[in-house]
């Protein structure tokens, strides 16, 4: 299993089958995309109803996604939603810009 998570404030956490770690930037308003190879889209963002908690939207569920575990708790040891992908992933990329095309 990989599981996808925040950590500090400006960091993006992957462990599991695909271990990492990416950067986290506020783009207008937009976190960071996490795109796993089975099509798996989540969106990252830090400060979860004005707490220093991480948030995870799914925006897309892949074959590979399982769940995602919602934090609420900016105290708790890992104070972010955690998100899991089944066994299989092989690769993971990281966005800290990105834009819709229309």
């Amino acid at each position: 299993m990989t599981t996808v998570y925040g950590r500090s404030d400006d960091l993006v956490e992957v462990d599991g089958d695909v271990v990492g770690e990416g950067g986290y930037v506020d783009n207008r308003g937009r976190g960071t995309l996490v795109v796993a190879d089975d099509g798996t889209i989540l969106e990252l963002k830090h400060g979860k109803g004005g707490k220093g908690i991480w948030a995870i939207t799914v925006i897309n569920k892949g074959p590979k996604f399982d769940s995602i575990e919602y934090c609420d708790d900016e105290d708790a040891e890992i104070y972010s939603d955690i998100a899991y992908l089944q066994d299989g992933v092989k690769t993971i990329w990281f966005a800290t810009e990105w834009e819709r095309a229309r």
